[in-house]
């Protein structure tokens, strides 16, 4: 178990410019995603397969299970080094990143951020600006656009301004900041592969061909764009701690030394070992298993006799749960009192890439209520990547008071 779960890949392009695999630094396979046991109808591999992240050249796209699409350049600040600059771009030109959320439904507007910081804690000063740039290098006609803060540190293009901001970047190469005192490009973004990724949004969300599109556009009237998929509602039950003092069964025990050969290392004794009452003679045991440089991970077993206890299954994209290591989650949290695990697998040590989970206990299973992933190591903080699947969770009923 570990590292030798985190598989990069590097990416080719077809003709159609789309990766045929995960692009540079991309990151697929994490113990963390998915959840067990789930119903068909709830969350399927299908339902899965159609939130999966696809790239298309500079520019990565994850649509929700809402169909909430986020399209965001991936160019720079990976591990492999960026592409080259398009023209008029200088060599020592910072990069940035563009940012562009649409909602599913006929009246959604697209929300485009940018930020030339890493961990966008700089908002653009009010008199700098965003420009479209041609592949002659030169500002495109109608390319400049005034930047307004946003709350998350980055900054936001006007929504009065998006209409004309799709129309230019549909014939531009690259978008670039600047500040007014001066004309040097102080950052950039490349705009390669946007109108193919926005192209895959409007498809997927029902736009093309009517007058809710951006980039294939038609005559077809808004209401024909279906309306937002329904947000799955989801009561999450509490479910107990058990105390510090009980005794870890040795069924419990001996899994751990069969299943965990870094757990001794990690947890001497096993006195990490939690375990927690479900109800109805169930008991989730999370056992400390391993870690590598910046991911621990826990490997969960579900007791339901004091003879019985079996790996507890998540499932996850492109795996089932009776696979090897499914039921291990990397560097996790649980909040009884609120009915939740949560998890946070991390690509690689600054974490701009990997994925962050929540699953909600409903009485019978663990569901995935939550799943926020990047895939490319492009610099994104975890505050900025794409959803894929997205609840409305119930809080579990208070306990009265005594």
């Amino acid at each position: 178990m570990g590292l030798k779960h985190r598989t990069f890949y590097h990416s080719t392009v077809d003709a159609h410019g789309q990766h045929s695999s995960l692009s540079a630094m991309r990151l697929f396979s994490f113990f963390a995603l998915g959840m067990a046991l789930i119903s068909p109808l709830f969350q399927s591999q299908a339902a899965f397969a159609q939130t999966e992240p696809k790239d298309y050249r500079e520019w990565s796209v994850t649509c929700s299970n809402v169909k909430t699409c986020v399209a965001v350049s991936i160019s720079g600040l990976n591990e492999m080094g960026v592409t080259a600059r398009p023209r008029g771009i200088a060599s020592d030109t910072d990069m940035g990143w563009l940012w562009i959320e649409l909602a599913a439904g006929p009246t959604a507007r697209p929300k485009i951020l940018f930020s030339g910081d890493i961990n966008a804690s700089t908002a653009a000063p009010a008199s700098a600006s965003l420009r479209i740039v041609g592949r002659d290098g030169r500002v495109l006609a109608r390319g400049v656009f005034t930047l307004i803060a946003h709350d998350s540190g980055a900054s936001q293009l006007r929504d009065t301004d998006v209409d004309r901001f799709m129309a230019v970047a549909k014939a531009g190469q690259a978008v670039v900041y600047v500040h007014a005192n001066g004309q040097r490009a102080q950052s950039f973004a490349n705009l390669a592969g946007f109108v193919a990724a926005m192209r895959a949004i409007e498809a997927v969300q029902g736009r093309t061909g009517t007058q809710a599109a951006w980039i294939d556009a038609g005559k077809l009237t808004r209401d024909r764009v279906p309306a937002a998929p329904v947000t799955p509602r989801v009561q999450a039950v509490a479910f107990t701690k058990i105390g510090a003092r009980t005794r870890i069964p040795k069924l419990v025990a001996d899994r751990r030394t069969n299943d965990c050969n870094d757990s001794e290392r990690l947890d001497p004794g096993g006195t990490g070992i939690e375990g927690f009452n479900l109800g109805n003679g169930r008991t989730l045991w999370a056992v400390p298993c391993g870690a590598g440089a910046y991911n621990m991970w826990s490997a969960f077993y579900l007791q339901t006799s004091p003879t019985r206890l079996e790996p507890y299954g998540f499932a996850r994209p492109g795996q089932s749960v009776d696979e090897e290591d499914a039921n291990s989650l990397v560097n996790v949290s649980l909040n009884p009192e609120a009915g939740q695990i949560s998890a946070f697998a991390k690509g690689r040590g600054i974490g701009d890439c990997g994925s962050a989970q929540t699953y909600s206990w409903d009485g019978t299973n663990f569901i995935l209520t939550d799943l926020v992933e990047m895939t490319a190591c492009s610099g994104l903080l975890p505050e900025f990547w794409p959803v894929r699947i997205k609840s409305e969770v119930i809080p579990p009923a208070p306990k009265p008071k005594r």
